[in-house]
């Protein structure tokens, strides 16, 4: 099995649709789980996976707030109430699609949260590591038993190219004994994304459990809630009426174009052998260099094999 961070070719391209990464493609008998698969990339995910004959479960904190979103969706769509920042609903929502399912075929962790304000939940734990990393981490462990029993299962994490302007922040994760930046915030926790995905390769890729990283690329969604558009103005993703600036408008996707590179890596043979690697623009991506571009290629601290065993181990004890 290989795991080496270059491009391979893969045919497809950062503008490529749904549906063509998944043109041929029968799931038919496959279950999925999408977080977040309710809103923005995560809807389109959820929708190409019906489209394609999966069956897709997806968690919410607030049900009957996103029924009218999955309305339009001819298949089967089960929606469960879930809260990643509260880790007892997480166990609890894995329970009970345990409870109903005897295999998992595919766990797309899309959901998140973005350069949010400073929160603290659960064990003082700074929101946006514990929503992004922990919530997912305890969600797909607890699934773990039905992506074994699928005879071949992969679980996709979306991380960003916001890595790479920060690793693990190892000895203040939650800013306890430094002054909190929610861009630093956020970039740890897209670094934690992708080596959760390598460390779990690593562990159960033997065991018929594959697992990538993914960058989706640049799409204004709810995700960016969060931020005033004087500050997307700023890094001109828009201008001062609010509306996608023409620079954007060139770099950024589509909601259908932004699910493409998490299909592909749930869905693509030419991925058979290898695992935990991250993934944009539906293609490996390279590792990065001091003459990447600023958008494109993943750190080597997000490709690290020894970070990615430190942070399962320290994700255990923050857990315990």
């Amino acid at each position: 099995m290989s795991r080496t961070q270059k491009k391979i070719g893969s045919g497809f391209g950062s503008k490529s649709e749904a549906s063509e990464v998944l043109a041929g493609k029968d799931l038919s008998g496959k279950v999925a789980i999408v977080t977040g698969g309710y809103s923005g990339i995560g809807l389109e995910t959820t929708r190409a996976l019906i489209d394609a004959g999966a069956k897709v479960y997806v968690p919410v904190r607030t049900p009957e707030k996103v029924q009218a979103n999955l309305a339009d969706i001819d298949g089967e769509v089960i929606v469960d109430t879930m809260d990643l920042g509260d880790l007892a609903s997480v166990r609890a929502y894995a329970d009970a699609v345990s409870q109903r399912e005897s295999a998992l075929h595919l766990l797309i962790n899309n959901a998140g949260i973005m350069a949010c304000p400073e929160t603290r939940i659960g064990n003082n734990w700074e929101a946006q590591f514990a929503v992004n990393h922990l919530g997912h981490f305890v969600l797909t462990t607890a699934l773990l038993p039905l992506l074994l029993n699928a005879d071949g299962a992969r679980v996709i994490c979306l991380s960003s190219v916001a890595h790479r302007r920060s690793d693990i922040l190892w000895d203040d994760i939650n800013f306890e004994s430094s002054p909190y930046e929610k861009w630093t915030a956020y970039a740890q926790a897209k670094t934690a994304n992708a080596l959760f995905a390598l460390g779990l390769d690593m562990k159960y890729r033997d065991q018929g459990v594959q697992a990538f990283s993914i960058h989706p690329g640049g799409i204004l969604t709810p995700l960016q809630r969060h931020l005033p558009n004087e500050e997307m103005q700023a890094m001109g993703w828009t201008d001062a009426d609010g509306n996608i600036s023409e620079q954007a408008k060139a770099m950024f996707k589509s909601t259908t174009q932004g699910c493409s590179t998490t299909l592909w890596a749930a869905t693509s043979a030419a991925l058979a052998d290898t695992g935990g690697l991250y993934c944009e623009d539906c293609d490996v991506a390279n590792l990065a260099t001091e003459d990447s571009p600023r958008y494109f290629d993943v750190a080597p601290w997000a490709a690290s094999e020894e970070g990615a065993v430190r942070l399962w181990d320290l994700t255990e004890a923050m857990l315990v």
